[in-house]
């Protein structure tokens, strides 16, 4: 089935790209645990894992582990570049709000089809 582009994964891919391109460039930050720096990682991926639920309206649960894997990729690519610092703590904070922002819209979609029927 060749690759066929709609305008609903638009935002996931867009998404994908932003997260990933200031995940991989120079990091400006001191060295340590930042919790902002965590909400911000939860909120990306959340972002991330909202968008593909609706780009992908058949998608199963794969794709949140396409994203959680993606992320524990960023972080390892982050170990090799001098300007960036792998963290468990990331993985966490990517990995939580991918299965929240999951949940989360599994679970309007549900809220949404009952409200309709």
């Amino acid at each position: 089935m060749p690759f066929q582009l709609r305008l609903r994964q638009l935002p996931f891919y867009c998404l994908l790209f932003i997260v990933t391109y200031l995940s991989t460039m120079p990091s400006v930050e001191t060295p340590g645990v930042d919790l902002s720096d965590k909400v911000l990682h939860f909120l990306a991926y959340f972002g991330v894992t909202g968008a593909a639920y609706f780009g992908f309206p058949k998608a199963s649960w794969r794709l949140a582990v396409f994203v959680i894997l993606w992320g524990i990729g960023i972080e390892l690519v982050q170990w090799q570049l001098p300007t960036r610092m792998f963290e468990l703590l990331d993985i966490l904070a990517n990995s939580l709000g991918c299965l929240a922002g999951w949940q989360l819209m599994k679970g309007l979609r549900h809220l949404y089809q009952r409200i309709i029927a």
